[in-house]
């Protein structure tokens, strides 16, 4: 999924982010997520594109470079375990889905920045 999103237009993005947002503001209406919860996620967000930039950044013919991908792979799959681990149990999916696109919201948010244009040398 994150090789397509490197990929992708920036109008796909454009509606990608715009729904995210949307979603979370939607599930905020009904329950809102406390912001350490907003903040967490917001900081796993980021570890998947800095994982990803180091993981670029790593030489094909390092020994550690298929363990790291690996890692990289998984990283995702810890984000939903330790969300759903960390939110409170009432009205946990209203939550999760908050914290879900708050991860979201900050890997956008480096994601575009690392990857923009240059306008200065």
């Amino acid at each position: 999924m994150l090789a397509y999103w490197y990929n992708a237009p920036r109008h796909i993005k454009l509606i990608f982010i715009v729904a995210v947002c949307g979603a979370v503001y939607a599930a905020n209406q009904i329950q809102p997520l406390s912001p350490i919860y907003t903040v967490v996620s917001l900081i796993l967000g980021f570890g998947l594109q800095v994982g990803h930039y180091l993981n670029s950044k790593i030489s094909n013919n390092k020994s550690y470079k298929s363990s790291f991908g690996l890692l990289i792979k998984i990283y995702p799959i810890f984000i939903v375990v330790i969300l759903m681990y960390l939110l409170p149990v009432q009205d946990k999916w209203i939550l999760a889905i908050q914290a879900l696109g708050f991860v979201l919201v900050g890997f956008f948010l480096v994601s575009i920045y690392q990857n923009r244009a240059k306008r200065f040398e």
